[in-house]
């Protein structure tokens, strides 16, 4: 975070198992980020009416959880989706093994195929769209919750980036702009305007948020991912048994014909 003395770094650790959701969060340099906080002013939009200002807060939050509530992808039903497979998928291994057919191999490995996109992708893209639902992106509103968020900023830019590795996606993102609320009350209508030069009301008031965020694979993922041994394992493990009987019949119908070609001779 740049246009900060001694620039603060916020890391945030995610972690989304079965049940819930842990976040670790650690800011190094965090008194400047603090001394920020404090000196900046929340900045209303100026085209807000009176009338807006006067509008019941609640209506607002209550329709946003709706909003939230009705979105077809969020992270309770991709839980329930990557259970459901789960369950689908121990009950084909166990028909694989009572009674292996190449049908039941099949449909396994096609809901393997399904566990795997809904572990890497489902999942992930979950918590993202469960961040983004309401539009704003890093930097809008940095301190507060109020939706005109983005007009705490003064030509603002915003630049992302996407990278996809075996282990990794990572999503690195950059944001700029000059911040109103340190900015004197008299000048933020020149700063919205046309950008300050060095020595101009609102120049010091430059920030630039940068970071990345990066979904790593978890052990669920790799004990997925050895799914695929066991079905390997149980094939071969038909294909012996079955030479076995195989070779048990014919040595069975070698000792018969032996017997009656005997008798025969007897």
């Amino acid at each position: 975070m740049e246009g900060i003395e001694r620039e603060p770094t916020l890391w945030a650790n995610y972690t989304i198992d079965g049940d819930v959701e842990v976040i670790e969060l650690e800011i190094s340099n965090a008194t400047p980020l603090m001394v920020y906080w404090l000196e900046r002013d929340n900045v209303q939009d100026p085209n807000s009416s009176n009338s807006s200002n006067t509008e019941n807060p609640n209506n607002g939050s209550e329709q946003d959880e709706e909003e939230g509530g009705d979105s077809f992808l969020n992270l309770s039903r991709a839980r329930i989706i990557v259970k459901i497979l789960a369950i689908l998928c121990c009950l084909l291994e166990l028909a694989c093994v009572i009674r292996p057919k190449k049908i039941t191999r099949g449909v396994a490995i096609g809901v393997w195929f399904a566990g795997l996109f809904a572990l890497t992708i489902l999942v992930p893209v979950s918590v993202v769209t469960g961040f983004s639902s309401d539009g704003m992106q890093p930097g809008d509103g940095f301190d507060t919750d109020e939706k005109n968020g983005a007009k705490q900023f003064a030509h603002g830019t915003f630049d992302s980036g996407l990278e996809v590795s075996p282990v990794a996606i990572v999503w690195s993102f950059e944001s700029e702009g000059y911040d109103l609320g340190l900015v004197e009350e008299q000048h933020r209508d020149s700063v919205r305007q046309s950008p300050p030069e060095e020595g101009e009301h609102g120049a010091d008031s430059f920030i630039r948020f940068a970071g990345d965020v990066s979904i790593v694979t978890s052990e669920g993922v790799w004990f997925w991912l050895s799914i695929p041994l066991f079905l390997i394992l149980i094939t071969m493990l038909d294909g012996i048994v079955n030479r076995i009987l195989e070779t048990k019949n014919n040595l069975e119908q070698d000792s018969e014909d032996l017997l009656i070609n005997e008798e025969n001779e007897s």
